[in-house]
């Protein structure tokens, strides 16, 4: 050490520093945590919230809409991905209400020629206006003029209005439309079908259930400002209760609190495969501690 130079003094101390701090982030949870949060947010505004006991996912599929069941295309046993349609009920006089409604939307003509009159009076009544001015045409010409722009204005603007009523009906239709469908709501198993094709099927009627043994759901109750920081899809660090293990558990979605005015709930996905260190059974009713983007006036723990 007497034989370094200063310069390499200085290298080995760094190099001694960074050793220490590699170490002390293989052994330390507190570290480990440090490494999945979000680079761009200084760690004194992360918000810290604890979830609600973890619970393995078995989510029943319901009818939302009421029908006859005409096809039905999983059975017991098959492996289904999120949004994958497991089966349909009757659909064929909506699919002709949402072909027609999205035709009526994308007819643009009717518009269009109540633009181009409105549009078109607009320069007939600048033009009438020039020539008042330089008396070559009487006012009440301009008044004229001026009326039918105000008419076809008129005209163009209620065609403008019933545009928009037209998106808004396209998307009922479609909305309806859809819900006549039964979609997987995550990845699984299929491990129950009780409808049968051509038996008709109340609305809320549970006809699938699709499990999951490697999944847990893991509800988290946050103020609505937090929740929006959370977007579905996305990903957010947790740290389960022992405070040994971290990873990322998956956004699934963002409902109301029916317990708390204004408050949400994110519906946290984790795989117990990210969790290498805690037994499947021991995830089961175990709280993890969730981390979340700060917004303004939000709560810090």
């Amino acid at each position: 050490m007497n034989d370094l130079t200063p310069t390499d003094r200085s290298a080995f101390r760094l190099l001694s520093m960074n050793s220490v701090v590699a170490v002390w982030s293989c052994l330390s949870p507190l570290a480990a945590m440090a490494q999945i949060t979000p680079a761009h947010v200084p760690a004194s505004e992360i918000v810290r919230m604890e979830s609600a006991g973890a619970s393995q996912v078995v989510e029943k599929v319901r009818a939302g809409a009421p029908g006859v069941m005409v096809e039905i295309g999983v059975k017991v046993g098959d492996l289904v991905k999120k949004d994958q349609i497991l089966g349909h009920i009757d659909c064929d006089a909506v699919k002709l209400q949402l072909d027609l409604a999205r035709h009526i939307m994308e007819s643009k003509s009717n518009l269009e020629s109540a633009r181009s009159q409105a549009e078109a009076w607009t320069v007939t009544r600048e033009e009438t206006a020039v020539a008042v001015r330089r008396h070559k045409a009487e006012r009440s010409r301009l008044e004229w003029a001026l009326d039918m722009e105000k008419m076809y204005r008129s005209q163009y603007e209620g065609q403008e209005e019933a545009e928009q009523a037209q998106v808004i009906q396209y998307e009922y239709c479609k909305d309806q439309y859809d819900k006549r469908f039964f979609r997987a709501p995550v990845d699984g198993v299929v491990t129950a079908v009780l409808a049968e094709i051509g038996k008709p099927v109340a609305f809320a009627t549970h006809v699938f259930t699709i499990s999951n043994e490697n999944t847990y759901a893991v509800p988290v109750a946050v103020p609505a400002a937090l929740a929006a920081a959370a977007a579905t899809q996305s990903t957010l660090p947790v740290r389960a209760a022992d405070g040994k293990s971290s990873g990322h558990a998956l956004v699934d979605s963002v409902s109301n609190d029916p317990r708390t005015v204004g408050g949400k709930i994110i519906k946290l996905l984790v795989n117990a495969a990210d969790f290498p260190k805690i037994t499947p059974g021991d995830l089961l009713g175990m709280k993890f501690e969730v981390l979340l983007p700060p917004v303004a006036g939000s709560p810090r723990k």
